[in-house]
C-alpha cells in the first residue's frame, strides 16, 4: 500500500532512557538526520523513523543549524519534543516542487496552488509534474511575467537587511555574538530559544552590521562586545543573513536601517552601484565610526592615548614611559586561556 507523502510531527515524552533516537550529521550533505530509532522507545511511539530528515524542532526550522544547534535546541525543552520530520520520498518532492517543509503539511498533506493536495506515493506526484511541464504552453506571456515580477519582488524582500530590537532579559539578551580569524566580520553563533534575541527575529549565521545606528564592521570582537553591553538595557542590532550579505556585497554597498525599510539598491548595467562606500554619495549617518564624538562618550577606549598627540607634538618618551609602554604592549597580547579546540573562533555570550 502506497504510503502518503507528507512531514510527520512526531511529540515525544522523554522515557527513563531519553528519547531513544540518535540524531547525526553527515559531511557534505545538508542537514540532521535520525540515525537509528531504539526499540519500545519514545521516538518509535511518535512515528519516527531511520534515515528521517528533521526539519524543525519545537516549531523552529533548523535545516542551517549546525548539530550542535539542533541538539541544543531539543534540549532546550527538558521533558518533552516536538519534531517535524521528512522521509527521502518526501524530501524529494518537496524539493521537486520547491516547497518549504512546514508543520501545517503534516496535518493537511503537501498542496500545490491550483491542485489537489498530494496524497498518494507516485501518482499524485507524477500528474502535478506532468501538469506542470504543460502549463507554460497554455500560459499567456502577461500571466509568466507577472509570475516571474512577484517571484522577483518576493526575492527582493527577503534580501532586506533586518533591524532587531532586543530588551535585555533576567539571564541578558539571549545569543551568542562570535568571530572567525579566516572570516572577517561577526556574527550570531546560537540564540536561546524563548530569548529576547528570539523573540527580536535574530538568527543564527545573521552577520552584524550596525549597533544601536553605528556601523561595527570594522571593529574588534572586544569592542562591539563592550559596544553592546553599553546599551544598558535595549539595543538595537542590524544584521543581514547570508544570501542578503551576498547581494549587498557584489553591489559593494554597505547596509543601513534604511534599506529594511526603503526599496533595495539595485545594480545598474555597465555602470557603478547608485551608493558608495567611499564616494560623496554615501550619507554621513550610514557610515558612523565608533570614534565619533557622540559614541566616544559611551564607551570608554581600552587603548592609552599618546598626551601630547592632540597638540601636535612628537616628543621622544622617558625611560620610564618606553618601559610602560612596553609592558602594556606584552599585557595587551596576552590572550585569555580558552578552548583549543576552538582556537579559530572568538565568541561570546549575551
Amino acid at each position: 500500500m502506497a504510503k502518503d507523502l507528507k512531514p510527520r510531527l512526531c511529540c515525544m515524552s522523554k522515557g527513563d532512557n531519553g528519547y531513544g533516537f540518535h540524531l547525526h550529521g553527515e559531511k557534505g550533505k545538508n542537514g540532521q538526520f535520525i540515525r537509528k530509532v531504539e526499540a519500545n522507545s519514545p521516538a518509535e511511539a511518535a512515528g519516527m523513523h531511520a534515515g528521517d530528515r528533521v526539519v524543525e524542532v519545537n516549531g523552529v526550522n533548523v535545516e542551517k543549524e549546525t548539530h550542535h544547534q539542533v541538539v541544543q535546541r531539543i534540549k532546550a525543552v527538558e521533558k518533552e519534543t516536538r519534531l517535524l520530520v521528512v522521509d527521502k520520498e518526501t524530501d524529494e518532492l518537496l524539493r521537486g516542487l520547491r516547497l518549504t517543509c512546514t508543520e501545517e503539511m503534516a496535518h493537511s498533506g503537501v498542496s500545490v496552488p491550483g491542485q489537489a493536495a498530494v496524497k498518494q506515493n507516485g501518482t499524485a506526484w507524477k500528474q502535478q509534474l506532468a501538469l506542470n511541464s504543460e502549463e507554460p504552453k497554455r500560459m499567456s506571456r502577461t500571466h509568466s511575467s507577472e509570475s516571474r515580477k512577484k517571484e522577483s519582488r518576493s526575492q527582493m524582500k527577503e534580501l532586506h537587511p533586518r533591524l532587531c530590537v532586543l530588551i535585555r532579559g533576567e539571564t541578558g539578551y539571549g545569543f551568542n555574538l562570535h568571530s572567525e580569524k579566516s572570516k572577517p566580520g561577526q556574527y550570531i553563533r546560537s540564540v536561546d530559544t524563548g530569548s529576547p534575541a528570539d523573540k527580536a527575529g535574530l538568527k543564527t549565521q545573521d552577520r552584524l552590521i550596525e549597533v544601536n545606528g553605528v556601523n561595527i564592521e570594522d571593529l574588534k570582537h572586544s569592542e562591539v562586545v563592550a559596544f553592546i553591553k553599553s546599551s544598558g538595557e535595549e539595543a538595537r542590532l542590524l544584521v543581514v543573513d547570508q544570501e542578503a550579505d551576498e547581494y549587498f556585497k557584489k553591489l559593494g554597498v554597505t547596509p543601513t536601517d534604511s534599506h529594511v525599510k526603503d526599496p533595495l539598491p539595485q545594480r545598474i548595467p555597465n555602470g557603478s552601484p547608485k551608493t558608495q562606500l567611499n564616494g560623496s554619495s554615501t550619507p554621513e549617518s550610514s557610515r558612523r565610526e565608533i570614534t565619533s564624538p557622540e559614541i566616544a562618550k559611551e564607551i570608554k577606549e581600552v587603548t592609552h592615548q599618546d598626551p601630547f598627540a592632540e597638540s601636535g607634538l612628537s616628543l621622544s618618551p622617558t625611560a620610564a614611559e618606553a618601559k610602560e609602554k612596553a609592558h602594556a604592549k606584552r599585557a595587551k597580547k596576552r590572550a585569555p586561556q580558552m578552548d583549543w579546540n576552538k582556537k579559530h573562533e572568538i565568541f561570546s555570550n549575551f
